[in-house]
């Protein structure tokens, strides 16, 4: 852990530097990133001109267009790389990803889009997940330069990657399997409610239910109705969903596996017998379950099932993000642990059933953690996502901290 002299040290420099950082993270939320359709260039151009301006090298790793094409995404894929220190020890990455989920402006109080600071906490997607931990961990390593505390023998570098939200195979899956960044520590997007050593993989699914359309009033018997076969599917998931509550997870904090149906389109006219209908499904996979099971599991629900004649369903998996699972007693993850409760108090550490990025580096061998700025009350993916500035403060000090004991450890 960071001596009482360093944390005192580092603390005042990320006071000296929080305006800086909350008018950064600002203007993060107002330049919008929502995934789909991913479309990153405004928030590329911002996160470039601003660590080109800290004197930062930095990298655009994007993503082949032949993986591009093979996701069927509207975009290119860039992930940032901003280089602090460029060393011959390890490499450490602090990792957050650019995109956003959608907004449903008409459940929102404040602009979704207008970085709204208010009684201590700032307004906005992204706010919190995850241009608040590109502030934080902005804020920890410009800290960390300020107070002559960056180990420079090491090199620290922000990995800030696309398409988080949907399974990150452009982002930190192409980043990792392609070699752009082999990072021996990182610290990933987190709360700052617990430290965690292990997460869920989240396995996304697409159904696609086929059907034969008819005049809904004339002949609706001549027709195969593809919204009712699509909700006794939705129906089986569900109960699916109620019987894996019973298999918990040995990790503490992870709790079970769950299986969700999300999303769900389907029909042409009211009038007209629906000859198509699709719905997504979300299944959490925790790290000590089978995910080729799990995904199995779910097309044998759905194959199951008594479906109306004349109707058929289709399964595809749309993404799969890996689960990980690092030790609570790594070196890694005890040194966060004991700078999150020298800095904020009685910090748990266990796992979580939320899915990130730390999957993908942890299957290319990187020792992960997750930790970073925001609390439950952060309502994080819904209106009014919010974070407060205080926890902004505290996550900066504790990842600064941790960088230079896992530099030292990792020596």
């Amino acid at each position: 852990m960071a001596s009482d002299a360093e944390l005192e040290t580092l603390g005042d420099a990320v006071d000296d530097l929080a305006d800086d950082a909350v008018a950064f993270l600002e203007a993060m939320v107002r330049t919008p990133s929502v995934n789909p359709p991913g479309d990153y260039a405004a928030i590329v151009d911002l996160l470039t001109t601003e660590y080109e301006g800290y004197g930062w090298d930095v990298d655009i790793e994007r993503a082949p267009a032949a993986l591009v094409d093979e996701l069927d995404l509207p975009h290119p894929r860039p992930n940032v790389l901003a280089y602090a220190t460029r060393g011959t020890g390890p490499t450490i990455a602090l990792n957050a990803h650019i995109d956003t989920v959608p907004v449903e402006a008409s459940n929102w109080t404040y602009d979704p889009f207008g970085a709204t600071v208010e009684d201590g906490r700032i307004y906005g997607r992204g706010a919190r997940d995850s241009k608040g931990r590109i502030a934080a961990y902005t804020l920890a390593t410009r800290a960390l330069e300020q107070s002559g505390l960056l180990p420079e023998d090491a090199t620290v570098v922000l990995a800030l990657t696309a398409d988080e939200e949907t399974g990150g195979e452009a982002g930190a899956g192409h980043l990792v399997e392609s070699g752009a960044l082999e990072a021996d520590y990182a610290i990933v997007e987190g709360s700052t409610y617990a430290v965690e050593y292990a997460s869920s993989g989240v396995l996304t699914l697409r159904v696609d239910v086929e059907g034969a359309s008819a005049h809904a009033g004339l002949e609706p018997e001549e027709g195969a109705n593809a919204v009712v076969a699509a909700a006794r599917l939705v129906e089986s998931l569900d109960a699916h969903g109620d019987d894996l509550a019973d298999r918990e997870s040995e990790v503490p904090g992870v709790g079970s596996a769950t299986c969700t149906p999300s999303t769900i389109e389907g029909g042409v006219e009211t009038n007209v017998v629906p000859p198509a209908c699709s719905f997504t499904v979300d299944r959490r996979v925790p790290p000590d379950h089978d995910a080729a099971a799990a995904e199995r599991e779910v097309r044998e629900v759905v194959a199951g099932t008594d479906l109306p004649a004349g109707t058929s369903a289709t399964v595809t998996a749309t993404s799969r993000t890996k689960a990980f699972r690092s030790d609570a007693e790594d070196p890694h993850v005890r040194a966060v642990a004991a700078n999150a409760n020298g800095v904020i108090g009685d910090v748990p550490v266990r796992g979580t059933r939320g899915g990130s990025d730390a999957g993908h580096f942890h299957a290319g061998g990187t020792k992960a953690v997750k930790f970073g700025p925001g609390g439950r009350d952060s309502n994080v993916h819904g209106p009014d996502e919010n974070l407060a500035l205080d926890q902004l403060r505290d996550a900066a000090v504790v990842v600064a901290a941790s960088v230079r004991d896992i530099a030292r450890e990792g020596r």
